[in-house]
């Protein structure tokens, strides 16, 4: 999901909702390829900004692709993070 917070309109909002939802797919076939893995290596490993990473499992985790465990991983900024799994209900 594309959060408007900069007022975006027309053709450019359009384009950001695409965006948005590309970058969705892609890290939900990450997941379901790898079973589990944190923001940081999502990011990494997509070519993601750790924001984009971050808001895309949050959105899949909301809907019920993703599920956060207890486990923690370093993260790219050398701070712990926890590491998401994939809970697929078969709907995107």
């Amino acid at each position: 999901m594309y959060y408007n917070t900069t007022s975006e309109t027309g053709d450019n909002l359009k384009q950001s909702h695409k965006k948005a939802k590309s970058q969705q797919q892609k890290v939900l076939d990450y997941f379901r390829n790898n079973g589990e893995s944190t923001p940081s290596k999502v990011a990494s490993k997509l070519n993601l900004l750790i924001t984009s990473a971050r808001r895309c499992i949050t959105d899949l985790t909301k809907d019920g692709h993703l599920k956060k465990t207890e486990k923690k991983a370093t993260g790219m900024y050398g701070k712990p993070e926890y590491v998401w799994k994939i809970w697929d209900n078969g709907i995107i």
